[in-house]
């Protein structure tokens, strides 16, 4: 099983990867906005299933126009961490875990949002946040596709059959990761051991786009030595200057002082 490429077209904003694997296609929307946010659209036979939105005016315009000229209606999408541009998609359900719902009413995901609401102003459409319609844990077929969500407590993996597939936040091969504590980045470290068993030929980001295995194996050596330098440091300040020293291509510096603010509070 394998997923072919069709094609790549441009938008009015970003540009859309179209791929194919069991006679069902795969579109990954790259917004190209302010904070390189990509989303997703399942194609199956008779409809269309999202993951995340587009969270600027601009992207969510072109979203939808490009929804139109695929001809299938759209039901239902999965929000897990980027809830904003809810008035682009009334009158669909809204799927996720319980813990994705808390997260986007009133824990992280919101703390964020509205972060970035402000940081942004109204081309941020934070505001009209969506809401989880419908909790799902476990399978689900929609349009004829099968779905899998893993619960990750505030947020959920989504698993893809059909394209050996699966959909996390964030991933990112030569990028930093936010990482709050020498736990989190164990905890993270199984997931990406879960994805190396499973073998997933697709992890697809929200930051970044489709990855693969290769990533997979760079980020668990970037946690590895992240771990290590963690312990080893004595202050923030330390740490960030290890970790450039060790990681000198890697994106994301602004998710680096993140992590070292965590870790060192």
């Amino acid at each position: 099983m394998q997923n072919k490429i069709l094609n790549t077209i441009t938008l009015s904003a970003g540009s859309v990867t179209v791929y194919e694997n069991n006679g069902l296609k795969l579109h990954s929307y790259a917004t190209g906005d302010a904070l390189a946010d990509v989303a997703y659209i399942v194609e199956g036979k008779d409809e269309l299933i999202g993951i995340e939105l587009p969270a600027f005016t601009a992207s969510l315009e072109a979203w939808q126009e490009y929804i139109k000229t695929l001809g299938k209606p759209m039901h239902s999408i999965f929000i897990c961490c980027h809830p904003a541009g809810a008035d682009y998609i009334k009158g669909m359900k809204v799927y996720g875990t319980a813990g994705a719902k808390a997260s986007i009413s009133g824990g992280t995901a919101k703390a964020i949002t509205d972060g970035l609401q402000q940081a942004f102003g109204d081309d941020f459409h934070g505001k009209d946040a969506a809401v989880i319609t419908d909790i799902v844990s476990g399978k689900i077929t929609l349009g004829g596709v099968q779905f899998e969500l893993l619960d990750r407590g505030e947020s959920y993996d989504l698993v893809i059959p059909a394209f050996n597939t699966v959909y996390t936040h964030m991933l990112g091969k030569t990028t930093h990761s936010i990482l709050i504590s020498t736990e989190h980045i164990d905890a993270f470290a199984n997931v990406l051991r879960e994805y190396q068993a499973a073998g997933y030929e697709l992890i697809l980001t929200s930051h970044g786009g489709p990855e693969g295995q290769d990533a997979v194996e760079e980020k668990l050596r970037y946690l590895a030595e992240t771990n290590k330098l963690a312990q080893s440091c004595t202050n923030g300040n330390n740490f960030k200057a290890a970790m450039q020293k060790a990681f000198p291509n890697y994106d994301g510096l602004n998710y680096l002082d993140m992590t070292a603010a965590a870790l060192y509070k």
